[in-house]
């Protein structure tokens, strides 16, 4: 029901942008890395032999640090079921990160709570943020490589676009994948504001 009613808040977010007929400035500057997002996720995961699919939502900030360097902090927070029992897929991520015009690297440190089992996982990330038609679509894709406890170093791709409704408001969108012995993949759509 709360990826319905965030469906709906978007689409009619994306109705007023089209009424309204806005252009973009022109100015071909780089995307920004100061926001707080909000998405509604799925997970397919086969973790354990298992094939579960939780769903639920991602927090996410981030904070330009200077001309080149920037922070970022973000929640996961998703439940599923197996069978008649029901469990938790809940992650939290503190990093930073270097950034060029349309490049960056970034480190995080993540806990991943799955049930009652927790584990650390390091992320090192490397990828792209470049906008597309004159500021209003981004384009994004990264590689990342995950240092998993009690599990073998998993390398993950992750594509997303961001469509700019005002300098402020975006939507999002997001696939990324890990393989190895955790397979893991996620869609996301959410709502970022800039500031």
């Amino acid at each position: 029901m709360e990826n319905n009613f965030l469906l709906v808040l978007l689409g009619l977010i994306f109705i007023v942008f089209l009424a309204s007929n806005a252009n973009a400035d022109g100015n071909d500057s780089s995307p920004s890395y100061s926001f707080i997002e909000y998405s509604a996720l799925e997970y397919d995961l086969d973790v354990f032999g298992m094939d579960i699919d939780p769903d639920g939502y991602k927090l996410k900030l981030s904070v330009e640090l200077g001309d080149s360097l920037f922070a970022m902090v973000d929640r996961i927070e998703t439940d599923g079921h197996i069978g008649n029992n029901s469990f938790d897929f809940d992650t939290e991520g503190y990093g930073f990160g270097l950034r060029g015009d349309s490049w960056y690297g970034s480190y995080s440190y993540n806990t991943w709570d799955l049930g009652n089992r927790e584990f650390d996982v390091d992320t090192i990330r490397l990828g792209f943020r470049n906008y597309w038609i004159k500021d209003r679509l981004e384009f994004n894709a990264s590689y990342s490589w995950n240092n998993i406890e009690d599990a073998d170093n998993d390398d993950g791709f992750q594509v997303g676009f961001v469509f700019v409704l005002t300098d402020i408001i975006h939507i999002t969108a997001e696939y990324e994948t890990i393989g190895g012995d955790l397979d893991i993949d996620y869609v996301s759509v959410g709502l970022r504001l800039s500031f």
